[in-house]
């Protein structure tokens, strides 16, 4: 087989593929009970993930829906639409994925893959690595947009506009797209013959560039397996630290304050403490489930064991941290944002009772919500 399955560092960037070694295997060298967790939990991968990307996908699509309604329009939601629907395309083509590699077959030469579902796997690598580094620094974005607004309040409305976000989304999404380019030219497919194996399916190898530099792999797997995984980590956890230790502080001055201030601007400001809490918990979760990654990944890239008997083994638990990093914004929103709950019920729960009340009335009967009628028509109709 090529020499990229018995080399380290061949994971793609983002998203472990360790399953496209010929024997399915690390080295004999690997430590058995890390192998037999893999075997254990690569048997399950499949649902597990089907159930996050489903449960991803659709509440991602309500995150846009919510967060895109007129009184909604903030630059930080803005942002916060972009991650979402960086995060709904990572897990939309990951379902795919795993439901055909995982469930229908297996990640095994052995299985006989058909050359178009060679390509799948290139194309899928390809574009979820794309939308989850754009989702990466979306989430930067929002720290940074979050921390002169709290940190340097007098100047935040004019930084942090909707333009300015706009314009840092569509920075981000070229800047991204050209900064991924390299990863294209790593891999290729070929017939398993030309491989020497009897067999009438295809895998995927090292291009032929790769095969010419040897230390191509191992750039880009430095550049996006360590560097853009500990780098934003690093800096989304100065930034949320920043930002705590000025709530802290504002919190202080407000309870020494508070006998002065009127009960509204109180109201107000624990609704931005809300808000600014939810954005730094969406932070930290992404840390707390990307640094893991980037740590084991630069532990790997100075220690060939490592990777053969722990990284390698670990690759679909780390796939599936980052499904539910990008799966859990929604329970994040709905918990901690006041505005998002109430705009979420006013679009989905009490809407759908006043369809259920219009219909009752047509077929004359009343359905016991009559009370709700004109206040909720009058917030649908506001939204």
């Amino acid at each position: 087989m090529s020499a990229m399955f018995s080399e380290p560092n061949l994971t793609m960037a983002i998203f472990n593929t360790t399953w496209l070694s010929a024997d399915s295997q690390t080295t004999e060298n690997a430590d058995t009970t890390m192998i037999d967790f893999q075997k254990n939990y690569g048997k399950v991968h499949g649902y597990i993930s089907n159930i996050v990307c489903i449960f991803g996908v659709l509440s991602n699509i309500l995150n846009v829906i919510v967060l895109t309604r007129r009184h909604m329009i903030t630059p930080t939601n803005c942002i916060l639409t972009a991650l979402a629907i960086a995060d709904f395309l990572t897990m939309l083509t990951y379902l795919v994925y795993a439901t055909y590699f995982y469930i229908a077959t297996e990640p095994k030469w052995e299985a006989h893959h058909s050359q178009g579902w060679m390509y799948f796997i290139l194309v899928h690598n390809h574009f979820i690595i794309t939308c989850h580094n754009m989702a990466m620094w979306f989430t930067v974005s929002l720290a940074v947009f979050r921390y002169i607004f709290v940190c340097h309040h007098v100047i935040g409305n004019r930084l942090c506009s909707l333009n300015r976000a706009i314009l840092t989304i569509t920075i981000i999404v070229i800047a991204t797209i050209i900064v991924c380019i390299p990863n294209y030219f790593l891999y290729k497919v070929v017939p398993l013959r030309e491989l020497g194996y009897n067999s009438s399916g295809y895998w995927i190898v090292d291009s032929v560039f790769v095969e010419e530099h040897d230390f191509y792999k191992v750039l880009i797997f430095w550049f996006f397996g360590v560097i853009m995984k500990v780098a934003p980590c690093i800096l989304l956890t100065l930034l949320s630290s920043m930002i705590i230790l000025t709530m802290h502080q504002a919190s202080k001055r407000r309870v020494r304050l508070l006998q002065q201030t009127r009960s509204s601007d109180h109201d107000v400001n624990h609704e931005h403490n809300r808000t600014t809490w939810m954005l730094v918990s969406v932070v930290l979760f992404f840390v707390i489930t990307e640094m893991p990654q980037g740590i084991l990944a630069m532990i790997s890239g100075l220690n060939d064991h490592f990777f053969e008997e722990i990284y390698s083994n670990l690759g679909d638990v780390l796939d599936l941290l980052v499904l539910l990093n990008s799966a859990v914004n929604f329970i994040l929103y709905c918990i901690m944002s006041q505005q998002f709950r109430d705009t979420f019920k006013n679009l989905f729960v009490l809407h759908w009772m006043v369809q259920r009340q219009q219909y009752g009335k047509v077929n004359g009967h009343q359905n016991g919500i009559s009370q709700y009628s004109t206040v909720v028509k009058t917030e649908v109709t506001m939204l």
